[in-house]
């Protein structure tokens, strides 16, 4: 009988691990497994932000843009859109109707009193002032046969002198005082009679002599008749 062959297995020696000393380049993760996930950074391979390389682009790789389109840009200005209130209508009253009209009755009568009393006298007083002078004077050249065979003419100056017409009638020609007069025809009163002008002086046979009297008109359209005696004018008529 044989001996039976016999084999002995031997575990291997058991290593004991020495201290590693910690330093900033390695460092022992602990055993607890705490502060990682399964799968990112592994207990035995800790990953450190610190001191790692920075990553470069890779040269073999060409960044591929597609070329653009050119682009128009229009600006559509919006519509602006209006939006209407509905204002309500008032009616008006008749008591507001008939207030309206009589304040523009009353703006009427108050615009044509001011007209009447100050526009429409500045205005003609600035013609007068303009045609006449001041004060006022007249000038007329007439044969009302005071003259000479040689100068017939006679000239006649109209003028108001403070309120009072007076007309000179000088003998063209000749110096002879029997060749100049003057008339008085009338004093005026009121206010302002001073800027009364005589407008016309003209001559007709009014009571039918045969010779030229004298019609002295006024602005305001008086009129004075001086009578012709042959020589001169009188207002005192001869005839009667």
């Amino acid at each position: 009988m044989s001996a039976r062959e016999q084999t002995a297995w031997d575990d291997p020696p058991v290593l004991r691990t020495h201290r590693v000393p910690v330093t900033d380049r390695q460092r022992v993760p602990a055993r607890k497994g705490a502060g990682h996930q399964a799968g990112i950074h592994p207990e035995d391979e800790p990953y450190y932000t610190t001191g790692q390389p920075a990553k470069r682009a890779r040269a073999d790789v060409e960044l591929y843009e597609p070329p653009r389109m050119p682009t128009v840009v229009r600006k559509y200005k919006p519509p602006v859109t209006q939006v209407a209130e509905e204002v309500p209508v008032r009616r008006l009253l008749p008591a507001h109707f008939l207030l309206t009209v009589f304040g523009i009755f009353l703006l009427v009568i108050v615009l044509a009193l001011f007209l009447t009393m100050y526009v429409f006298p500045a205005l003609r007083g600035w013609n007068d002032d303009r045609t006449y002078g001041y004060p006022r004077t007249l000038h007329v050249r007439a044969n009302v046969g005071h003259g000479t065979a040689a100068a017939p003419y006679s000239d006649f100056v109209a003028e108001n002198v403070r309120g009072r017409i007076y007309v000179v009638e000088i003998g063209e020609g000749s110096t002879a005082p029997t060749l100049i007069h003057a008339y008085y025809i009338i004093q005026l009163t009121g206010e302002s009679n001073d800027r009364v002008a005589i407008t016309a002086i003209t001559f007709s046979d009014m009571n039918g002599d045969g010779k030229l009297d004298m019609f002295v008109t006024l602005e305001n359209g008086s009129t004075f008749v001086c009578y012709n005696t042959g020589s001169s004018f009188s207002q005192q008529n001869p005839q009667k």
